[in-house]
């Protein structure tokens, strides 16, 4: 079975593609479908078959929240929390397939007790965030002045305060190896939104906090996101204790063989 793989953010971490063509795959994974429908209908009329897989945390809520319109034949969620979602966009249950991933594989977890190193970690939006940024670090090392603080940016950041310690990778680098081999060097994390790199600092054992409860930083039509019980932190009161939250409705904690998946994607009508 051949199948070609389009790499969104250093995500699909199972075996790269067998063909070096969509058009010569039988199988077609894309980390998103809707904006790309076109080229999903092309695909589909050749014959082939097309294979949303999750490409970060909560990117499939997106028919759900945001009402958007499903076209693949099938879907690879991280949990089962991602297929409820799916299931509320009226996707088949049979369509979908919850498979965990390998980039939530192998990641150690540690006390960090009673640490000062803190991380801010920059909003990547879908409009530039530069104001907001500087404003939320500037507020948080005022606020918070005896941790050592590092902002977590990458290269579609917005941000440019000065004299501060960055942490910076490529979103189309090896970004998730990077954030795996590095998480440990930071204590605690503080973020206006909860995504992909907030859930490996959680499996981590770090205490993340989330300090927008109300998304400032969004305007009308920006995209809805998973309501989830996080830990919010308004900025200047005492650091909440962690609430436990049970991560394996989010990414299940046994990664799918590809194999399975495979053979799973060939019977998807």
């Amino acid at each position: 079975m051949n199948y070609f793989v389009y790499n969104h953010h250093d995500f699909w971490k199972w075996p790269a593609g067998n063909v070096a063509s969509a058009l010569d795959a039988d199988i077609v994974f894309m980390w998103a479908d809707w904006p790309f429908k076109d080229q999903v209908d092309m695909f589909k009329t050749l014959g082939k078959k097309v294979i949303t897989y999750e490409h970060g945390f909560g990117a499939l809520s997106d028919y759900y929240l945001n009402k958007r319109q499903p076209c693949s034949d099938g879907y690879l969620a991280l949990g089962k929390l991602t297929k409820a979602y799916l299931a509320k966009a009226k996707v088949p249950r049979d369509r979908i397939l919850v498979t965990g991933s390998p980039v939530f594989d192998g990641i150690k977890k540690k006390d960090h007790g009673f640490g000062k190193k803190a991380l801010y970690v920059a909003l990547h939006w879908v409009e530039d965030r530069t104001e907001y940024n500087n404003n939320r670090f500037k507020e948080l090392r005022e606020v918070y002045p005896d941790f050592e603080w590092t902002v977590k940016l990458n290269d579609k950041t917005g941000f440019d305060g000065d004299n501060y310690n960055t942490w910076k990778n490529n979103t189309e680098g090896n970004i998730i190896q990077d954030i795996k081999d590095n998480i440990h060097n930071y204590d605690m994390v503080f973020t206006p939104r909860y995504s992909t790199f907030e859930t490996i600092a959680t499996l981590a054992g770090l205490p993340v906090y989330v300090i927008d409860e109300k998304e400032s930083y969004k305007i009308d039509g920006d995209p809805g996101r998973m309501e989830l019980d996080y830990t919010y932190l308004k900025i200047g009161d005492r650091l909440p204790r962690q609430k436990q939250r049970d991560l394996s409705l989010e990414v299940s904690p046994r990664t799918m063989p590809f194999e399975k998946i495979l053979k799973w994607c060939e019977s998807v009508i």
